[in-house]
């Protein structure tokens, strides 16, 4: 009975360690793929009737093309490419550390992005 018993709880450790094991190796597995996400995402900034605006690509499919200032209203251009382009690399460094990639007025500002000033 007691030799019984000692099989039993060992086959339960060795069962909850095997657990342990899987569940590290889907972190790790996952924090490679996260890792991998990021070092593929580009920015591109492009012209657009009235300015311009950037595009967020993945391992080189697209995933954002934004047109128009995010974060304020109506549908406003940025004026220059390099404010889109500032802009598009905060949505990217976002979408790296695992944030929603939305921007505010305030980020705006603290960007000098000059529509969000006004």
């Amino acid at each position: 009975m007691i030799k019984r018993n000692k099989v039993i709880i060992t086959g339960l450790c060795l069962m909850v360690v095997l657990c342990i094991v899987c569940v590290q190796y889907r972190r790790l597995d996952t924090a490679k793929k996260v890792t991998a996400m990021a070092d593929a995402i580009a920015v591109t900034p492009f012209q657009t009737g009235s300015g311009w605006g950037y595009k967020v690509s993945i391992g080189g499919k697209p995933f954002i093309n934004q047109d128009i200032i995010p974060g304020l209203p109506g549908n406003i251009s940025f004026s220059s490419r390099e404010d889109a382009l500032r802009v598009g690399l905060k949505v990217a460094e976002k979408l790296k550390q695992q944030e929603i990639p939305a921007v505010s007025r305030e980020e705006l500002i603290a960007m000098k992005i000059t529509a969000a000033m006004k």
